[in-house]
């Protein structure tokens, strides 16, 4: 577990990229400033543009409605989520003593399973999911998947688990994860398969509905993974509602059938190791 003081270590500013401090309530920057508030241990470090207010206002009232669940985290269903969760976790295997961040942390049902051997760390742009979170182990900051305030090189394993779609442009989210990943880390990266013909369909048909979502493909996140210095090991497709899924190595071909008929994607990178 990650203890607060520690959290603090890692932090950086988001003006100057300094290291913060404690003062008075919340976290000062002593180069530039700079300070942040901090809401029952949870520091608030998120700069707001108008696609960030429409998630922040989506998932304040998905944690008003379903409170601190699993479902609150679910797309599909929760049976999906169910699936998606332990096959990425089995994926990332035993982990004891890592330091890990979980993008997009939610309620912090995903990663909770991480919290005991691990020291974990979570953000997401609600602050009521960070604070539901913080009740598993994480220590949560309220913050951007495309601008984390954190140190370079700070974790070992980065999730970010459906997530990425919540950004027209996903950039930002692979490069900061890969930023913030030590030599030799790894990031787990899903996403909403935008090539599935039933989403394809649905994007077309219900275009308001989904005017907010970035759409991403298991070739998609593989090029994200690549241009942000990472290799690419392995790529999961989940098949739902069948609940099957099937994994090939990063450089396998994906195949029409996977392409299309997969509703989520999920890819592995690996930063390479210092020589």
């Amino acid at each position: 577990m990650m203890r607060f003081d520690e959290l603090v270590t890692v932090l950086r500013c988001l003006g100057c990229a300094g290291p913060l401090r404690r003062g008075g309530p919340g976290l000062l920057c002593p180069a530039c400033g700079r300070s942040y508030p901090v809401v029952d241990r949870i520091p608030v470090m998120i700069e707001g543009d108008a696609e960030t207010e429409v998630w922040r206002g989506y998932f304040r009232d998905r944690a008003a409605a379903l409170g601190d669940s699993e479902a609150a985290n679910s797309y599909f269903s929760l049976r999906s989520f169910r699936i998606v969760r332990d096959n990425l976790l089995k994926l990332v295997g035993p982990a004891r003593g890592l330091s890990i961040l979980d993008v997009g942390c939610g309620t912090g049902h995903f990663s909770e399973p991480l919290a005991g051997a691990n020291r974990l760390a979570g953000v997401d742009i609600s602050l009521e999911m960070s604070a539901f979170a913080g009740k598993k182990g994480l220590a949560a900051v309220q913050a951007s998947a495309a601008r984390l305030p954190f140190a370079p090189g700070t974790f070992d394993l980065v999730i970010a688990n459906n997530v990425i779609q919540s950004f027209k442009d996903g950039s930002p989210v692979v490069a900061e994860a890969a930023r913030v990943l030590r030599p030799g880390g790894r990031l787990v990266l899903s996403a909403t398969n935008g090539r599935n013909l039933a989403m394809a369909a649905l994007h077309r048909i219900e275009r308001r509905k989904y005017a907010h979502l970035g759409v991403y493909s298991a070739a998609g996140l593989k090029r994200l993974a690549g241009r942000a210095g990472l290799r690419a090991a392995s790529v999961l497709f989940f098949f739902f509602p069948q609940g099957t899924v099937s994994r090939i190595p990063g450089d396998a071909r994906i195949g029409f059938l996977r392409d299309r008929l997969a509703s989520t994607v999920a890819v592995e990178a690996a930063k390479p190791a210092l020589q």
